[in-house]
Protein backbone atom coordinates (compact mmCIF):
# COMPACT_ATOMS: atom_id res chain seq x y z
CA UNK A 1 0.00 0.00 0.00
CA UNK A 2 2.68 2.13 0.97
CA UNK A 3 3.92 2.19 -2.92
CA UNK A 4 0.32 3.33 -4.05
CA UNK A 5 -0.19 5.99 -1.58
CA UNK A 6 3.15 7.31 -3.02
CA UNK A 7 2.19 6.70 -6.68
CA UNK A 8 -1.46 8.77 -5.93
CA UNK A 9 0.66 11.27 -3.90
CA UNK A 10 3.10 11.95 -6.62
CA UNK A 11 0.18 11.95 -9.19
CA UNK A 12 -1.64 14.55 -7.07
CA UNK A 13 0.89 16.94 -6.17
CA UNK A 14 0.43 16.12 -2.79
CA UNK A 15 4.51 16.53 -2.02
CA UNK A 16 5.52 15.71 1.90
CA UNK A 17 6.94 19.24 2.85
CA UNK A 18 8.48 20.10 6.07
CA UNK A 19 7.13 22.07 8.97
CA UNK A 20 8.36 23.65 12.49
CA UNK A 21 6.22 24.42 15.71
CA UNK A 22 7.18 26.07 18.09
CA UNK A 23 5.33 26.53 21.93
CA UNK A 24 6.35 27.97 25.10
CA UNK A 25 6.38 25.23 28.22
CA UNK A 26 3.42 25.96 30.62
CA UNK A 27 2.08 22.71 32.24
CA UNK A 28 1.80 20.58 29.82
CA UNK A 29 3.90 18.33 28.54
CA UNK A 30 1.94 17.28 25.53
CA UNK A 31 2.05 19.44 22.26
CA UNK A 32 -0.48 19.37 19.47
CA UNK A 33 0.64 19.60 16.15
CA UNK A 34 -0.78 22.10 13.98
CA UNK A 35 -0.82 20.21 10.42
CA UNK A 36 -3.35 17.39 10.00
CA UNK A 37 -1.19 14.91 8.29
CA UNK A 38 1.99 14.43 10.08
CA UNK A 39 4.46 11.45 8.41
CA UNK A 40 7.16 11.66 11.13
CA UNK A 41 9.06 13.38 13.96
CA UNK A 42 12.39 14.29 13.10
CA UNK A 43 13.39 15.92 16.02
CA UNK A 44 12.33 17.97 19.58
CA UNK A 45 14.07 21.20 20.80
CA UNK A 46 14.25 22.58 24.12
CA UNK A 47 15.54 26.04 23.93
CA UNK A 48 17.47 25.18 20.74
CA UNK A 49 19.10 22.02 22.02
CA UNK A 50 18.48 18.72 21.27
CA UNK A 51 20.46 16.93 23.31
CA UNK A 52 18.59 14.76 26.31
CA UNK A 53 14.73 15.75 24.61
CA UNK A 54 12.74 12.00 24.65
CA UNK A 55 9.76 11.97 22.86
CA UNK A 56 7.55 10.34 21.60
CA UNK A 57 4.64 10.90 19.16
CA UNK A 58 0.88 9.75 18.49
CA UNK A 59 -0.51 9.72 15.48
CA UNK A 60 -3.84 9.25 16.32
CA UNK A 61 -4.14 12.28 18.11
CA UNK A 62 -1.18 14.09 16.37
CA UNK A 63 0.45 14.93 19.46
CA UNK A 64 3.51 14.85 20.79
CA UNK A 65 4.62 14.05 24.47
CA UNK A 66 7.98 15.54 25.76
CA UNK A 67 9.09 13.10 28.71
CA UNK A 68 12.01 15.28 29.16
CA UNK A 69 11.76 17.83 31.98
CA UNK A 70 11.02 20.79 31.24
CA UNK A 71 10.70 23.95 32.66
CA UNK A 72 8.33 26.88 32.51
CA UNK A 73 8.99 29.38 29.86
CA UNK A 74 11.20 26.85 27.87
CA UNK A 75 10.28 26.65 24.01
CA UNK A 76 10.18 23.70 22.67
CA UNK A 77 10.62 23.37 18.96
CA UNK A 78 8.98 20.41 16.99
CA UNK A 79 10.49 19.56 13.21
CA UNK A 80 8.45 16.82 11.43
CA UNK A 81 7.36 16.50 7.59
CA UNK A 82 4.00 16.18 6.31
CA UNK A 83 1.56 15.84 3.40
CA UNK A 84 -0.40 19.26 2.61
CA UNK A 85 -3.51 17.66 1.11
CA UNK A 86 -4.28 14.15 2.25
CA UNK A 87 -4.63 11.95 5.20
CA UNK A 88 -3.56 8.30 4.97
CA UNK A 89 -6.69 7.70 5.82
CA UNK A 90 -8.45 9.19 2.88
CA UNK A 91 -6.19 7.96 0.35
CA UNK A 92 -7.16 4.15 1.57
CA UNK A 93 -10.30 4.98 1.26
CA UNK A 94 -10.48 6.38 -2.09
CA UNK A 95 -8.05 3.22 -2.98
CA UNK A 96 -11.01 0.70 -1.81
CA UNK A 97 -13.11 2.82 -4.46
CA UNK A 98 -10.96 1.93 -6.68
CA UNK A 99 -10.81 -1.60 -6.30
CA UNK A 100 -14.36 -1.34 -6.55
CA UNK A 101 -13.99 -0.16 -10.45
CA UNK A 102 -11.47 -2.45 -10.72
CA UNK A 103 -13.56 -5.58 -10.20
CA UNK A 104 -16.76 -4.33 -11.63
CA UNK A 105 -15.28 -3.72 -15.36
CA UNK A 106 -13.85 -7.51 -14.74
CA UNK A 107 -10.03 -6.70 -14.69
CA UNK A 108 -9.64 -8.62 -11.04
CA UNK A 109 -11.24 -8.62 -7.71
CA UNK A 110 -8.70 -7.08 -5.24
CA UNK A 111 -9.20 -6.59 -1.64
CA UNK A 112 -8.25 -4.26 1.04
CA UNK A 113 -7.31 -5.71 4.26
CA UNK A 114 -6.90 -2.70 6.79
CA UNK A 115 -5.46 -5.02 9.86
CA UNK A 116 -2.22 -5.30 8.17
CA UNK A 117 -2.94 -2.37 5.63
CA UNK A 118 -2.18 -4.81 2.18
CA UNK A 119 -3.86 -5.55 -0.97
CA UNK A 120 -4.92 -9.04 -2.14
CA UNK A 121 -3.88 -10.41 -4.07
CA UNK A 122 -0.67 -8.82 -3.88
CA UNK A 123 -0.92 -6.22 -7.29
CA UNK A 124 2.21 -6.39 -10.12
CA UNK A 125 3.84 -3.15 -10.29
CA UNK A 126 1.77 -2.19 -13.65
CA UNK A 127 -1.55 -3.36 -11.18
CA UNK A 128 -0.03 -0.65 -9.07
CA UNK A 129 -0.08 1.88 -11.55
CA UNK A 130 -3.69 1.09 -12.71
CA UNK A 131 -4.78 1.46 -8.86
CA UNK A 132 -2.99 4.74 -8.61
CA UNK A 133 -4.60 5.95 -11.77
CA UNK A 134 -8.25 5.30 -11.04
CA UNK A 135 -7.60 6.73 -7.44
CA UNK A 136 -6.02 10.04 -8.70
CA UNK A 137 -9.08 10.07 -11.31
CA UNK A 138 -11.75 9.18 -8.41
CA UNK A 139 -10.24 12.25 -6.38
CA UNK A 140 -9.52 14.55 -8.85
CA UNK A 141 -11.67 14.11 -12.08
CA UNK A 142 -10.88 16.86 -13.69
CA UNK A 143 -7.44 16.26 -14.34
CA UNK A 144 -7.13 16.03 -17.82
CA UNK A 145 -3.27 13.91 -17.91
CA UNK A 146 -2.01 11.61 -16.20
CA UNK A 147 1.40 9.84 -16.56
CA UNK A 148 3.22 7.14 -15.27
CA UNK A 149 6.34 5.08 -16.65
CA UNK A 150 4.36 2.52 -18.57
CA UNK A 151 0.69 4.49 -19.07
CA UNK A 152 -0.18 8.19 -20.56
CA UNK A 153 -4.06 9.15 -20.31
CA UNK A 154 -5.16 12.20 -21.98
CA UNK A 155 -9.06 13.03 -21.86
CA UNK A 156 -10.97 15.53 -22.17
CA UNK A 157 -12.33 17.57 -20.00
CA UNK A 158 -16.15 17.04 -20.68
CA UNK A 159 -15.95 13.26 -19.94
CA UNK A 160 -17.46 11.65 -16.41
CA UNK A 161 -15.43 10.11 -14.07
CA UNK A 162 -16.66 6.54 -14.38
CA UNK A 163 -15.95 7.04 -18.70
CA UNK A 164 -12.82 8.14 -17.53
CA UNK A 165 -12.33 4.47 -15.15
CA UNK A 166 -13.61 2.50 -18.24
CA UNK A 167 -10.99 3.99 -20.66
CA UNK A 168 -8.37 3.62 -18.23
CA UNK A 169 -9.13 -0.10 -17.62
CA UNK A 170 -9.99 -0.94 -21.04
CA UNK A 171 -6.39 0.51 -21.88
CA UNK A 172 -4.50 -1.30 -19.34
CA UNK A 173 -6.70 -4.79 -20.31
CA UNK A 174 -5.50 -4.24 -24.10
CA UNK A 175 -1.93 -2.88 -23.48
CA UNK A 176 0.13 -5.85 -25.29
CA UNK A 177 3.58 -4.85 -24.41
CA UNK A 178 5.22 -6.64 -21.76
CA UNK A 179 7.60 -9.55 -21.03
CA UNK A 180 6.63 -12.36 -23.42
CA UNK A 181 7.46 -15.56 -22.45
CA UNK A 182 7.55 -19.20 -24.42
CA UNK A 183 6.06 -21.93 -22.20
Amino acid sequence: MNNIRNKIRYLLGDIEISGIDTFTYGSSSIFTLTEPNVNSVIRVRRNDSVSGVTFVYNASTNKVTVSSSLTAGDTVEIDYTYYPNYSTTELNAYVQAALVHIGVHNYKTFEYDSTDDAIYPEPEAREENLIASITAVIMYPNNRTIRLPDITISVPNDLSTHYKISKIISGFKHNVHGILEVI
